[in-house]
């Protein structure tokens, strides 16, 4: 693969820019990236091993409807004041950044379809593989974007949420369909793509 300096800067300005947008830490969080605050999490929220069916069903309901005027009021009664969130958007452990965060999806008339395609478990550990539709307005124009991800939960004693980590491409998902911003990830994204010749 050939260097090109203005693709070096292309790649420093857009993970300059991405950066301020993809992570929210509390402030009594370390400044770590999402990687380390995922793996310190393992740690410090070890969620209760005996699941209840219903609470893994609560919130596969709630993430089928994302968008939904409801969405802020459910997920302040289904997450817990003490845990680690991060969506690929912002990482965070702090319960009302995460109910404003769903607060203001439901707000900016976001509409999200999620399909949960599977669910595993083990032990504590529940993870959830779904694909995502949604249809926003970033500027003037309403943009659909199509995704797939995977969630990682846990849930404490009572059944709330103690731990959510996605796992989904923002890029693509969410970031590509950016005006002026798009058009540079979709760029980097070609430069990086697999040689088809």
């Amino acid at each position: 693969m050939k260097f090109y300096p203005r693709n070096a800067i292309l790649i420093a300005f857009l993970s300059l820019l991405t950066s301020g947008c993809a992570g929210v830490i509390a402030p009594d969080s370390e400044r770590l990236g999402y990687p380390a605050q995922y793996r310190q999490a393992l740690d410090d929220f070890a969620g209760h091993r005996n699941v209840n069916p219903e609470s893994i069903e609560r919130f596969v309901d709630f993430l089928a409807n994302l968008g939904d005027p409801a969405t802020g009021t459910t997920a302040a009664s289904l997450y817990a004041e003490d845990l680690h969130f991060s969506d690929a958007l912002m990482v965070t452990r702090d319960k009302k950044t995460v109910v404003d965060h769903f607060t203001r999806l439901s707000d900016a008339g976001t509409r999200v379809d999620v399909q949960i395609h599977q669910t595993l478990q083990s032990d504590a550990d529940v993870y959830l593989i779904w694909s995502m539709q949604a249809r926003f307005t970033p500027i003037n124009k309403e943009v659909t974007s199509d995704t797939l991800g995977v969630t990682h939960v846990r849930f404490d004693i009572t059944g709330q949420v103690i731990l959510h980590q996605d796992f989904w491409d923002s890029g693509l998902g969410f970031y590509s369909h950016i005006p002026v911003l798009g058009a540079g990830v979709r760029a980097v994204g070609r430069r990086f793509a697999a040689d088809k010749r």
